[in-house]
């Protein structure tokens, strides 16, 4: 497999992130560039719309970047060449890539690694709201939309099926395929049963059908696995930056982190303020509270990072692995890092 079938991969796996619109633009400075105040410059990419660049958003915002010694830069990327960008050094940190395209990059002789969470498991199953359906097992034989079988949200929902239910998603179904922003609507004329979608889309099903969440991937797989579910998406960056930027990473994971117990404290409301909510780019402002409820419920950002929590991370990725779900090997080298234990790894 050639690197240009890798980046078709994980364009695929990139459409389970939420974005529309479009917004910043590039740089051609690297971690190490000059920001104001004679700051080094991080470029953190990420895509138009995607709740996953809101820390980044706030960390300019309320300067924690400056805090904690840098100037953060937001890079738009497309889905399309998102890995490509990070792998290529065009960027410093990805904020969209998960361990499943870092095992990929790596299998084709990249060197990536994630290092810290981003955003949960935020897809579903959407039915009607007075549907007779009640668990997932309920839906076999019925039509239910999604938008590519090789999809990761398609992938990642059969196979939490496939362990929680016995369910064969591409035998039990009648699957029917549209475009992910097109669900929500087929749901509403009644030309499915069900669908399986990502948000803010499902939530946006369940609001104008109206509909009611069948399966949420994260609760049922925390359930199962004492409050762990896989990450939607992962702070990634390429080994090579890692271990010239020591300082640099450090940095940004504690201004990262302090961002996201910012918007905590706010329960998500903060969504609702500028430049926030003009980056989003929901719907309107039922869609908006939805998501901030949603947001604040599930919630959609992770920050715990523990030894556990990446043996747990490895362990899905095995399963993956084990039913050819995305991936078809395991990593030989890890994926997923703890900073510390990367930098006095490489000093030895």
């Amino acid at each position: 497999m050639r690197l240009t079938r890798l980046m078709t991969m994980l364009a695929l796996f990139a459409a389970l992130t939420l974005g529309v619109a479009a917004c910043g633009d590039d740089d051609d400075g690297g971690g190490g560039g000059g920001g104001t105040a004679d700051l080094p410059t991080i470029r953190f990419q990420g895509l138009p719309a995607d709740p996953a660049a809101i820390p980044m958003l706030v960390m300019q915002e309320e300067g924690l970047d400056e805090k904690h010694g840098f100037k953060a830069e937001f890079v738009e990327v497309d889905p399309d060449a998102a890995a490509n960008t990070l792998l290529l050094g065009e960027s410093d940190i990805a904020m969209e890539q998960d361990a499943v395209t870092m095992t990929l990059a790596q299998q084709e002789g990249e060197e990536g690694v994630v290092f810290f969470p981003v955003l949960n498991t935020m897809m579903s199953v959407v039915v009607p709201e007075d549907s007779p359906a009640r668990t997932p097992e309920d839906l076999k034989g019925k039509r239910v939309g999604h938008f590519g079988v090789d999809s990761g949200t398609t992938s990642v929902i059969a196979l939490m099926l496939q362990e929680l239910y016995g369910i064969d998603v591409f035998e039990d179904y009648d699957l029917r395929e549209a475009g992910p922003s097109a669900l929500p609507q087929l749901l509403k004329g009644g030309q499915v049963d069900a669908i399986f979608d990502y948000e803010p889309l499902a939530l946006r099903a369940v609001l104008e059908t109206p509909g009611r969440y069948l399966f949420e991937p994260a609760k049922a797989w925390a359930e199962r696995e004492q409050g762990w579910s896989p990450y939607l998406t992962n702070l990634a960056a390429r080994v090579d930056w890692l271990e010239e930027n020591e300082e640099l990473a450090l940095g940004a994971r504690e201004g990262w982190l302090e961002a996201v117990e910012q918007i905590e404290e706010t329960n998500y409301e903060i969504f609702a303020e500028e430049p926030y909510r003009g980056f989003l780019q929901l719907a309107g402002q039922e869609e908006l509270d939805a998501f901030i409820d949603y947001c604040a419920e599930l919630p959609c950002f992770l920050t715990s990072w523990t030894d556990e929590d990446i043996e747990k991370l490895n362990n899905w990725l095995a399963l993956m692995a084990e039913n050819d779900v995305l991936i078809e090997e395991t990593p030989t080298e890890p994926v997923a890092v703890q900073l510390e234990e990367f930098f006095a790894d490489g000093a030895q």
